[in-house]
């Protein structure tokens, strides 16, 4: 309790000449920055002798009760700048809310970990990170990361203007690109992977699998590779890099042998994250299928219902309405997003045995037990939103299926392989991944690896901290899967760009429909051609080979805000 009243007596101390001060609020179980005046707004010195008297009286009553203190030497005379409290704040919060929080150094009295550690400039952001940095380095060592476990925390400018906290909207083109070879040519080009609902390039009317043929009027988009797949020359990759890094830049595609133009704008624009949804029919038996590229909100912090959720009931209203047994669930560019939105998911597929058991539990330090935090991290059980008993699930992971797409496997994997992922005669959830999932030093792709999640602390309205706080563990106690959740079928798949999201055409969609039809996997080679579903050994003419991922999704946070 010192700790945090010397952390609040010089915020506050420092910013005598505001109007108000800053306090952390918890309204209806969100954190949420809340401003409030303390003291009059006149008469400076009779406010900041009674502020300090009263600071006093709270010492000599409360803190006999924490149990092992820190014991900070306030000293109100300090004059800590702005930067300086940024970075105490940052070092408080991450030592109080981060799941290796026993392994920090206590810096007594606090102010100490900025003044003994850091050399702080005048941009706030990066003196904000750099102190979160120097934390996030005393973590255990993961030998799979060769570096400190957390690589997940980290600073964000303040949502503090956005009352609701949101992080379903984002910057940029939502552009995303595959350096592709086709037959063996010597020359690769790029084409079109991902293109994120509700982005300036959806809304233009670019598509996954348009290949891109011009850049800023340079049509010269070839690049040279050797047989192995070696890239030659990168200039043509610097070119794109450049594009995508402006705030405006022309482009050219080829569709269908027809070639569209689109002049780009970078815009702020909200996430709608449902890449696609249809019914596929294979042997007479329909096949349930949708993407989504995160989990964004479903309610708002005042209870309004989304465009999302409307979305995803309406996905599953069709799944309910034709009788769907089988079920494809494409996470292959899901990055992650809110738990709420992931738990809604997970209510939607879960089949009768798991409803109303345990989706999972979080692990946490101790401080999130107690006090503000106490509830806030109660286990969650699964309730089922529709009357669908899934026969099977099939996901489609790729290198960066992460955060709360990763709850979600976890979850049901519980109550669809109950023996466990390697038991292949009880196993209902399969798990389909691509070359660029194989992570080094493995053979089976696998999910990105991120068990933890997050809910923002705003610091004194110029950043936030996002430390990672919480770890996920499912109701067979599955978890600390750091390097990434394994695929059940150990041979990669190739996200075959040329095809559009659930097309039985595209290999991963195709891989899933054979599994269904034939209850076991192609035999022969699946690392580069499509197939036919009832003709393993019959592949398309053209052979794939994806060289390398641009500019591809980064995974995002598991957001936990109530």
């Amino acid at each position: 309790m010192k700790n945090a009243l010397y952390l609040f007596v010089v915020s506050a101390y420092s910013r005598l000449n505001f109007k108000s001060y800053q306090f952390e609020s918890y309204e209806n179980d969100t954190i949420k920055p809340v401003r409030r005046s303390i003291l009059p707004t006149t008469g400076k010195k009779q406010s900041f002798y009674l502020f300090f008297c009263a600071i006093a009286l709270v010492f000599s009553s409360s803190c006999k009760k924490q149990i092992a203190p820190i014991e900070p030497q306030v000293n109100p005379d300090s004059n800590r700048k702005v930067e300086q409290l940024i970075a105490d704040s940052v070092y408080f919060y991450y030592k109080e809310q981060s799941y290796w929080s026993d392994n920090l150094i206590t810096y007594n009295p606090i102010h100490q970990f900025t003044d003994n550690n850091l050399q702080l400039g005048t941009d706030l952001l990066a003196n904000a990170r750099r102190a979160l940095n120097f934390l996030t380095s005393q973590t255990p060592v993961h030998a799979g990361y060769n570096r400190a476990i957390d690589r997940f925390s980290f600073i964000a400018e303040s949502s503090f203007s956005n009352s609701s906290l949101r992080a379903d909207r984002t910057d940029g083109y939502g552009i995303h690109e595959t350096l592709v070879g086709i037959n063996n040519e010597p020359v690769a080009y790029i084409y079109v992977n991902l293109v994120e609902g509700g982005s300036p390039a959806a809304r233009a009317g670019i598509k996954r699998g348009d290949k891109i043929v011009s850049i800023n009027g340079d049509r010269n988009m070839g690049v040279p590779i050797s047989e192995d797949g070696t890239i030659l020359d990168r200039s043509v990759l610097r070119i794109v890099e450049r594009a995508l890094e402006s705030q405006a830049f022309s482009l050219e595609i080829e569709r269908d042998k027809i070639t569209y133009s689109y002049d780009l704008q970078s815009e702020n624009y909200e996430i709608e994250p449902i890449l696609k949804d249809t019914i596929l029919t294979v042997q007479g038996q329909k096949i349930g299928y949708f993407a989504l590229s995160s989990f964004e909100q479903v309610r708002t912090t005042s209870g309004i219902n989304t465009p999302f959720k409307a979305k995803l009931d309406a996905i599953f209203s069709h799944f309910n309405a034709e009788k769907i047994q089988d079920i494809i669930i494409d996470f292959r560019y899901n990055t992650g997003g809110y738990v709420d939105a992931a738990e809604y998911v997970a209510n939607h597929l879960i089949n009768n045995e798991g409803d109303r058991q345990l989706m999972y539990r979080s692990d946490t330090n101790p401080n999130l037990r107690r006090g503000k935090y106490a509830g806030r991290f109660a286990d969650v059980s699964f309730v089922k939103r529709t009357v669908l008993n899934p026969r099977k699930l099939y996901v489609l992971i790729g290198q960066n299926t992460a955060s709360a797409s990763e709850l979600v496997i976890s979850a049901l994997m519980a109550y669809y392989n109950p023996n466990g992922n390697a038991d292949v005669s009880t196993r209902r959830l399969e798990i389909i991944g691509t070359p660029f999932a194989v992570k080094k030093g493995f053979s089976t792709p696998s999910t990105y690896g991120k068990p933890m999640g997050f809910f923002p602390q705003n610091i004194m309205n110029r950043v936030d901290l996002w430390a990672a706080s919480f770890k996920i563990i499912n109701a067979l106690d599955y978890t600390d899967y750091w390097d990434g959740i394994p695929a059940t079928y150990a041979t990669p798949v190739i996200d075959n760009v040329l095809y559009d999201f659930g097309d039985p055409r595209e290999s991963m969609t195709n891989t899933a429909l054979f599994h269904i039809a034939n209850n076991r996997y192609p035999t022969e080679s699946v690392n580069t051609q499509p197939r036919r579903i009832s003709n393993p050994t019959t592949i398309d003419q053209q052979d794939v080979k994806l060289i390398i991922p641009l500019n591809d999704p980064k995974p995002r946070e598991m957001i936990k805000i109530r």
